[in-house]
């Protein structure tokens, strides 16, 4: 993990919409995005977004989150959002969780808060903070039921599955509901998904709702700038849902969810320029990316773009601060998330 760390307030002048690793994403739904931190504890071998081995890392102060998120909600309308945190790193890391949570709840509209974790860093104290401050739901990434397993997929040494399976225990005796999110790695954890689904059909066995504890399998992606599982390719869509369709008979349990499961909907996003991938854009350099190569660009007040600088101007000076000409490379408005290389 780097020492390295910027923290984004209003005043840095860096906007938080248009990243995809820090801010805020709309997909033009109910769900509000949000991606206070870069920070992880652990270095997943199967990390699609490589995290834990940033050269630079990124804190957003809570009260310009809650600007940010006030201000779409009132364009989203003031009903039925959930709040999701989805960092390309670790929550729990975040210094001030419980602050931003109770802060979120002052916000009207706001129905559900959820969370994504590894869950390594949950303790008793922890969950009775989250507890306290009303978070709805945690979504706890758990591969397998097997420490060694689990150990390597994650890349962690002292990985304690005992340790987590008692907080998992602790979380389902509190009000928070609980969500286990397994990858599915062909080949790999095959047998480990079906010990994960057995874990839950138990525990609903002994009192636990379909809403109280879910499962939800993801399918293993791989994408070119995070880390891959050697000797394994992802498998079809078509494959993948043909194997839940399997699995849900074999068991008699749902394992196929989808939004209408979460409460999930289309709702007004926030405005956009409407930018292509080819458009040639007008930018201010404001600061240093993850890496060595990615900058962040700030196009106005609200709107931001990753650049990406060709290899060959690493030793470019004073780019920061600079107003340049850059070409968009990826303009996706499904996640509002823009990408720009320069130079032209």
């Amino acid at each position: 993990m780097t020492n390295t760390i910027k923290y984004l307030d209003a005043k840095s002048g860096i906007p938080l919409y248009g990243f995809d690793f820090i801010g805020v994403i709309d997909r033009g739904t109910n769900v509000i995005e949000l991606k206070p931190l870069t920070l992880c504890n652990l270095k997943c071998r199967y990390c699609f977004v490589s995290a834990g081995d940033y050269s630079n890392n990124f804190i957003v102060d809570p009260n310009y989150l809650i600007e940010k998120v006030d201000e779409l909600i009132e364009i989203k309308g003031r009903n039925g959002i959930e709040i999701h945190f989805a960092p390309y790193g670790e929550i729990l890391l975040y210094p001030k969780l419980i602050e931003l949570i109770e802060k979120l709840w002052k916000i009207e509209g706001i129905e559900v808060i959820s969370m994504q974790s590894n869950g390594l860093l949950l303790n008793r104290e922890i969950i009775k903070n989250l507890e306290k401050a009303n978070l709805t739901r945690i979504n706890i990434s758990l591969n397998s039921l097997n420490e060694e397993k689990s150990g390597y997929l994650c890349d962690c040494k002292d990985y304690n599955m005992n340790s987590l399976l008692k907080n998992i225990d602790v979380l389902l005796s509190s009000k928070i509901n609980v969500l286990i999110a397994p990858v599915w790695f062909p080949g790999i954890n095959d047998i480990d998904i079906e010990e994960i689904i057995k874990f839950i059909i138990e525990g609903r066995n002994q009192g636990q709702s379909e809403g109280t504890l879910l499962i939800g399998i993801q399918k293993y992606l791989r994408y070119k700038t995070g880390r891959k599982l050697k000797k394994i390719r992802p498998k079809s869509w078509g494959y993948f849902y043909k194997q839940l369709t399997r699995l849900e008979k074999k068991h008699d349990i749902k394992l196929k969810l989808g939004p209408r499961d979460f409460n999930i909907h289309k709702r007004k996003k926030f405005p956009t320029l409407e930018l292509r991938k080819d458009n040639i854009i007008g930018l201010t350099v404001i600061s240093q990316g993850r890496w060595e190569n990615e900058y962040i660009g700030k196009i106005n007040d609200n709107l931001g773009i990753k650049l990406l600088v060709n290899k060959r101007f690493f030793d470019f000076k004073n780019i920061i601060g600079k107003d340049i000409k850059a070409k968009i490379i990826k303009a996706n408005y499904k996640d509002n998330i823009l990408t720009a290389l320069f130079p032209i």
